[in-house]
């Protein structure tokens, strides 16, 4: 890999093949199917060619709510996608699933809408109360399916919160504003594949900038969710962390009212 060339090798899947920031050759290998190929080429394909433009991508699923454009980023399997479908079956504007391009506008930094579907396990449709009929199931073996979305393909929306989502062992949801140096850290921590900048420089040196109008223009808040929450008390909590943020509230005084 290299500032210009990027390719993936996948045993029974595919060889992939990225370069310029606008040309990808695909060779499927036996058997594959079209719903595994297309996870690829929408997620770390497409997060090299992203790369390649030098276009920020962000790790995380991305709704705009009451005007407000607001994205969830995390870890894989935190919760990202399940939370954003809840928002928008209660009637959030869908934009993104898992691979979220940044682009600055007058130095204001906006989400550019570029999916149509998102992915869920079949545990959280079952919360969603969404039937996993007729949905295209991702690998044969797994329970994991495409979701269809309203789409807003093509369209741009200013970026106004980040929420980066984890858990842990505690009973109660526990929320921390992210200042200064840290918010630098955490976002550039939350970069789609960040590992690909170590052949990157040139895109490497780009996002320093691009993160730092990032870092000015947006809130960023930490949110830990215990482990075992539903994906509809979480929807609630989050509803009013939303609130909140935008009416300057303090989070402390939210966080004990949780509890």
């Amino acid at each position: 890999m290299n500032q210009e060339e990027f390719s993936l090798d996948l045993e029974n899947v595919a060889w992939f093949y990225a370069c310029h920031g606008s040309r990808i050759e695909i060779m499927p290998y036996k058997d594959v199917t079209q719903s595994v190929l297309e996870l690829y080429l929408n997620g770390s394909v497409y997060g090299a060619i992203l790369h390649q433009r030098k276009t920020l991508p962000l790790h995380g699923s991305c709704f705009k709510y009451q005007g407000l454009g607001i994205m969830i980023c995390g870890e894989s399997g935190v919760g990202k996608s399940s939370l954003t479908t809840s928002f928008c079956l209660k009637g959030a504007s869908f934009l993104t699933d898992d691979v979220s391009p940044i682009l600055l506008k007058n130095g204001k930094p906006h989400i550019w809408g570029v999916s149509d579907r998102i992915k869920l396990w079949s545990d959280s449709l079952v919360q969603l109360e969404q039937n996993e009929e007729g949905l295209e199931r991702i690998f044969p073996e797994q329970g994991k399916y495409y979701f269809p979305m309203e789409s807003a393909q093509g369209k741009v929306f200013p970026l106004t919160y980040i929420f980066i989502l984890h858990t842990h062992k505690q009973r109660e949801i526990v929320y921390q504003p992210v200042e200064g140096v840290e918010k630098f850290t955490a976002l550039r921590n939350e970069i789609y594949r960040l590992e690909y900048l170590q052949g990157m420089k040139e895109s490497e040196t780009a996002y320093l900038k691009q993160l730092i109008m990032v870092c000015r223009g947006v809130t960023v808040v930490n949110v830990y969710r215990p482990t075992d929450i539903s994906i509809e008390q979480l929807q609630f909590k989050f509803n009013k962390l939303i609130l909140a943020v935008a009416s300057n509230q303090n989070l402390n005084a939210l966080e004990i009212a949780d509890q």
